[in-house]
């Protein structure tokens, strides 16, 4: 980020980039959703800028889907490294099944340390067969698995963006319930989450209200990466 950038938002978490601490090894963020949820946008939104003008579903229909690895990212008040792994959405096609197998490779050769879950307030954008089979049988409930809710600038409630997943239903559950019930139907949860918006910095920097609700899905979704990724691992694990 760059030093007018650094000076007109003070109080950012910032993330520096570049090649892992010698003797280090990062930990493995994977990022994945269904196709148009806006993954890409949400690594935008970790690192801090666009990182890359191809989208990771680009180039895919004949061979396997390739997730897409960004350089290594060292958030602001901790010496932890992250690699964060975008992988191509979800289609609900065939081709989804060479995805997962993609995912199960990063697995077995780095050892993913988190999964986030991409997805939108939209019940159509949930994926629940993919979301029970990455817990299940990919990595383990070992591994925690937050849920990112985006595009979410436009939700009011007193308490802001956050409200959208304790907002209650006909049914009496609330949005965030119904969504975890869905994916796991009722046997698990997910390990945190997050009501987000994921809008570019330069649509919101003239707009306070908005650019106050980009700030802060910024300093949420980074707290938690931090929050679980970290003092169970051994050490010399991204640290």
């Amino acid at each position: 980020m760059s030093s007018i950038a650094r000076s007109t938002y003070p109080n950012q978490t910032v993330p520096s980039f570049g090649r892992p601490l010698l003797g280090t090894k990062p930990y493995v963020v994977v990022i994945f959703g269904r196709t148009g949820v806006g993954v890409s946008s949400l690594v935008n939104l970790i690192v801090g800028h666009p990182t890359s003008n191809d989208h990771p579903n680009a180039k895919t229909r004949t061979q396997k889907p390739k997730p897409r690895v960004n350089p290594p990212v060292t958030l602001t008040g901790s010496n932890k490294q992250f690699c964060l792994y975008e992988v191509p959405g979800f289609t609900g096609h065939s081709s989804d099944a060479k995805i997962l197998e993609a995912i199960r490779d990063i697995e077995d050769n780095e050892g993913i340390d988190l999964f986030i879950y991409c997805l939108r307030q939209l019940k159509a954008t949930v994926i629940p067969g993919v979301v029970r089979y990455i817990r299940e049988s990919v990595a383990g409930p070992d591994v925690p698995m937050i849920a990112v809710v985006t595009e979410l600038e436009r939700f009011e409630a007193e308490g802001g963006m956050e409200d959208w997943w304790d907002a209650p239903l006909e049914d009496g559950s609330t949005n965030g319930t119904s969504i975890e019930r869905m994916c796991f139907g009722g046997r698990a949860t997910f390990d945190a989450h997050a009501c987000v918006t994921t809008l570019p910095r330069r649509d919101v920097d003239l707009v306070e209200k908005l650019r106050k609700r980009r700030d802060i899905s910024e300093e949420r979704i980074r707290r938690l990466i931090l929050e679980h990724c970290g003092e169970q691992k051994s050490p010399g694990r991204g640290e």
